[in-house]
């Protein structure tokens, strides 16, 4: 069955805006569905599990009824005294205030409701990495080219970036800016659900990011098995179709997490026989060494052209027209 948050509005124009906005939404793993009336509403969801409302007056009292969560959008930003803390199951939104502010609502309330965990059985998310051996070798940016690919092509698709600085990244950054730091402590903890995922998520053009930890410390803050558990968790939760993994320089540290990707892509900027290729062969030993021989048939190395795209790494127009994304694009086409 289908997991859906059901629009009620009698303004059925905005029910249908606003519903099109959430199923685009990557930060909310539900689709939505519009309807004219809570009576509408129960004549077609056969077919679908309902996990919460959003809806207008009209049609509140049967959502509260249902014992689901319920987000009324408020005409005049005020509510009727009877809903006020009627349930940690309800609460209340401005309408016509801007969707992404509706977004960070539903996320702050899906976050205090235990009924919101990662906790689908499903796992269809697939895993590409991108590591090298070699500092310095465009690592970052070839992950963020091939997530841009994945968006372009309406993937829903989550950039997680391990490495100990912001790099390419550091553009995004801001005073207020949530990353794997804030992750990691809520998975320490068991507070992290997909709603507070959401809120560390950043987002530029299409893409969704998980920004580097602030703190070369903090990616030790997890031990090797959590890290691990971390990411079976989010590939078990099913939040994306793919998920683009900036391994850092946790690839040697993180064997398991290597294992877990589909491929792994390795940029390689000198020829053959150089200082470049001999470390890639030695951490191809290295995993042979292991016992984790089978990582090296994900291995693939990528002579990329020498194209300058840091100016235009988060501006797609700009991207799609370079040499490299266009032959990155031909790789992720074959995937």
């Amino acid at each position: 069955m289908r997991h859906i948050i059901a629009v009620i509005d009698t303004d059925i124009r905005f029910a249908l805006k606003l519903s099109d906005f959430l199923s685009k939404e990557d930060r909310i793993p539900f689709k939505a569905v519009a309807y004219t009336s809570f009576h509408m509403y129960s004549n077609e969801t056969s077919s679908m599990e309902i996990v919460a409302f959003i809806t207008d007056l009209d049609n509140v009292d049967e959502c509260i009824s249902t014992g689901l969560p319920v987000i009324l959008l408020s005409d005049d930003a005020m509510v009727k005294s009877k809903y006020t803390n009627s349930s940690k199951l309800f609460c209340s939104i401005f309408k016509f205030c801007g969707v992404h502010i509706i977004v960070d609502e539903l996320l702050g309330f899906f976050s205090q409701n235990d009924s919101f965990g990662l906790n689908s059985t499903c796992k269809n998310t697939k895993v590409y990495g991108v590591y090298s051996p070699i500092n310095r070798c465009g690592r970052s940016s070839l992950s963020v080219a091939f997530h841009s690919y994945f968006c372009s092509e309406s993937n829903s698709s989550l950039l997680i970036s391990f490495d100990e600085y912001d790099s390419v990244f550091a553009v995004l950054r801001k005073e207020n800016s949530r990353d794997l730091s804030d992750v990691f402590y809520c998975y320490k903890t068991g507070d992290l659900n997909f709603a507070k995922l959401g809120e560390c998520i950043s987002r530029v053009e299409d893409l969704n990011i998980l920004l580097p930890a602030r703190y070369n410390e903090d990616l030790f803050y997890l031990s090797d098995n959590e890290l691990t558990k971390f990411m079976n968790d989010i590939l078990m939760a099913n939040l994306f179709e793919i998920i683009v993994i900036d391994f850092g320089s946790i690839g040697r540290r993180s064997m398991q997490i290597l294992d877990m990707c589909e491929k792994i892509f390795c940029p390689i900027m000198g020829e053959s026989g150089s200082v470049e290729s001999t470390k890639i062969n030695e951490f191809k030993s290295l995993l042979g060494r292991n016992g984790y021989s089978e990582i090296i048939h994900k291995l693939h190395e990528i002579k990329l052209p020498k194209d300058d795209i840091s100016t235009d790494i988060f501006n797609f127009t700009k991207l799609k027209r370079h040499d490299y994304f266009i032959q990155i694009s031909k790789i992720a086409e074959g995937l």
